[in-house]
């Protein structure tokens, strides 16, 4: 845990036999003609280079054939490439895109597959509820169709670099929003109850809060979202029947994510502590069992429960200050005692992946330290050092790695109490470097907010505090 020099990743190695589609991913291709295993199982079309001719047959017709429209979840590829084309250039999937709509679904639902979730994942799991959960739904449900479209064609639209096409997915991505929120409506009763297709509402509505996060949205909106599935999911809890169901375990896990980001807004938002309130919902936070890596949170799942509860911690009542005393001691005792199991031996868990998910979980524990610590006086001298010490773990992460994803709520809570202009030159450096890799305009949003906070240390004045920033400004901001 001590070493921190830099790790060598490892990589697939790409076979020069295997089908150009693989070479172009990047991936091991088994060379299985005339498709092989990984083209199969993504349902893609495998692409093999064409044999060279020492003499050109006659009539050879040398014009590009269009790509075959088709409504499954294939992408779209143009011809062969000639050996004088760099094969990237040729076959970079994700800059084809048709006017036809099926083949423009199939592109996007291809994207959210292999491109936009391995970015938002800490690591690689089987049981991704953004791929083995949803991926199965909008097969069959057009509202969570519409969700993964609108994510998908949102983050599109921040990759391109033609203005034209960017406008085209901007647009695109605002009427399959529209269309969730329709399919919302017509399954929740005036009074907030689910009617119809419960699972399938939730998986919209965590959707499109992730989308709220990816387009910066700086109002509690995601926040109203949210509680509409905590009372979704307390239906849901309250018949024991559906106890151990998976889809419901996968559901509240996405949920009690976005939920921790949240409950740090709770002392900003208008919203105020009643409407984040998850006191009648414990079974939302139980432990997961056995080694669980979160697509998300990583090791992370329960130390998030005890987080959601900090929300709580009041300054003592002078009539009752045990009371006040033993919620913070009993939180300060979980977060400091909270035990994960090693990934390191983790079946399909490579050690460097294993090792940052160690890093950020204990990054995850300093954070949950540092917003504990904000609620006593008496604990504030205390947050300096957790802050140190969680720039440090954060630090064991390189930059790029998977982990970058989930890295916002430690480094904005860390960041938030630095007063050296180094390390404060560091974490800038650090969200900067994570906002371009994955394009969530939230990431720049806590950048500017903390680089109002550093303001004064800059000028040799006292730190401002984010939360006065945040009232002062009007924003109720997403870590997620």
């Amino acid at each position: 845990m001590g070493d921190t020099r830099p790790r060598k990743r490892k990589f697939a190695p790409r076979s020069r036999q295997g089908c150009l589609t693989c070479r172009v991913r990047r991936k091991r291709c088994d060379g299985q003609h005339p498709e092989c295993q990984n083209c199969i199982r993504l349902n893609m079309k495998c692409e093999w280079q064409t044999q060279r001719q020492v003499v050109p047959e006659a009539n050879t017709n040398t014009t590009p054939v269009s790509p075959t429209t088709t409504t499954h979840v294939r992408e779209k590829t143009p011809a062969t490439p000639s050996d004088s084309t760099p094969i990237g250039a040729a076959l970079f999937p994700w800059d084809i895109f048709s006017g036809d709509e099926a083949n423009e679904k199939a592109h996007l639902l291809n994207y959210y597959i292999e491109e936009f979730v391995p970015r938002i994942s800490i690591a690689t799991t089987p049981s991704s509820f953004y791929t083995k959960l949803y991926i199965p739904m909008a097969m069959e449900f057009e509202g969570v169709l519409d969700a993964v479209l609108a994510m998908s064609s949102a983050q599109l639209a921040r990759r391109t670099a033609n203005p034209d096409r960017a406008k085209h997915l901007r647009a695109l991505s605002s009427r399959h929003q529209s269309k969730c929120h329709v399919y919302i409506r017509d399954r929740i009763s005036p009074s907030g109850e689910p009617l119809t297709d419960i699972y399938q509402v939730m998986a919209v509505i965590l959707l499109l809060v992730g989308l709220e996060a990816l387009n910066g949205m700086k109002d509690t909106k995601w926040v109203s979202q949210l509680n509409c599935v905590r009372k979704i999911l307390n239906t849901l809890y309250a018949d024991q029947a559906n106890w151990g169901s998976w889809e419901l375990e996968a559901v509240r896990r996405h949920f009690t994510y976005h939920d921790v980001m949240a409950s740090v807004m709770a002392g900003v938002t208008t919203m105020g502590s009643q409407g984040l309130s998850n006191r009648d919902s414990p079974h939302l936070f139980t432990a997961a069992p056995s080694l669980t890596i979160d697509p998300l949170m990583g090791l992370s799942y329960q130390l998030c429960g005890w987080i959601c509860r900090i929300q709580y911690v009041t300054p003592s009542n002078p009539a009752f200050p045990m009371i006040s005393e033993a919620a913070f001691a009993a939180i300060e005792r979980e977060i400091q005692q909270w035990q994960y199991e090693s990934p390191i031996s983790a079946p399909g868990v490579d050690l460097p992946v294993a090792l940052d998910l160690i890093a950020l979980a204990e990054a995850f524990r300093l954070a949950a330290l540092i917003h504990l610590y904000r609620k006593s006086d008496s604990h504030k001298i205390l947050i300096p050092s957790c802050a140190s010490r969680a720039m440090e773990f954060i630090s064991r992460i390189p930059p790029g790695s998977s982990a970058d994803s989930s890295l916002l709520y430690p480094i904005f809570l860390a960041g938030a109490e630095l007063d050296s202009e180094t390390d404060i030159g560091s974490c800038s450096q650090r969200l900067t470097a994570i906002q371009a890799r994955n394009l969530y305009e939230n990431v720049g949003n806590v950048h500017k907010v903390l680089q109002e906070v550093w303001r004064p240390v800059l000028n040799g004045e006292e730190r401002r505090d984010w939360e006065d920033v945040l009232r002062e400004w009007g924003w109720t901001l997403s870590l997620s």
